[in-house]
């Protein structure tokens, strides 16, 4: 028989903390600071002199999960709708782009690309609502999230050691019919 004392430590952490908590708090990190870090070490990187042409990299911006339809408008998109539509829960990546040229400075945001949107971290559409507001938009309040959702489907990144430094490691889960 295991005796329940040895796991208090474990049930204690756990009555405030989710498994996928880390996982969503690194995720929240690297849109929120590490893609920012990323874009000034590449701007700091293009050169410092004095250029005719120069292009500087300016604040870059992960914006809420949205959906273009076949007639062109946008809207915002929750979780429950990508699955059931078979989409990819994602949001555009947006930056500032500022060109030197001749004298003249003209600067710009553009749209760079989308990013897969982790649900429950800060870019969700389910971030900071209440038990009610989650059940109206078709949402398990205790879903702990910390996955994606890729084409209807989702996807979990599996924490693992690292057996083999910079090497990407890739299991495939398909079911395969019984004859």
């Amino acid at each position: 028989m295991v005796d329940n004392k040895n796991h208090l430590v474990v049930k204690k952490y756990l009555e405030g903390h989710s498994l996928v908590e880390s996982n969503i708090i690194s995720y929240n990190e690297f849109i929120e600071h590490r893609m920012q870090e990323i874009v000034d070490e590449i701007s700091g990187s293009m050169g410092q002199d004095e250029e005719e042409f120069k292009i500087k990299l300016g604040k870059i911006k992960v914006g809420k999960p949205i959906v273009i339809e076949s007639d062109g408008s946008t809207s915002q998109i929750m979780p429950y709708e990508a699955r059931l539509r078979n989409l990819t829960y994602s949001s555009p990546i947006t930056l500032e782009l500022t060109v030197k040229k001749d004298g003249q400075v003209d600067s710009e945001i553009v749209e760079i690309g989308k990013i897969h949107v982790m649900v429950k971290s800060k870019a969700c559409n389910t971030f900071g609502l209440n038990k009610e507001d989650l059940i109206k938009n078709y949402h398990a309040p205790l879903d702990p999230g910390g996955y994606f959702i890729i084409k209807g489907n989702e996807r979990v990144m599996v924490m693992a050691e690292d057996l083999a430094e910079n090497q990407p490691f890739r299991r495939n889960f398909q079911r395969h019919a019984n004859p």
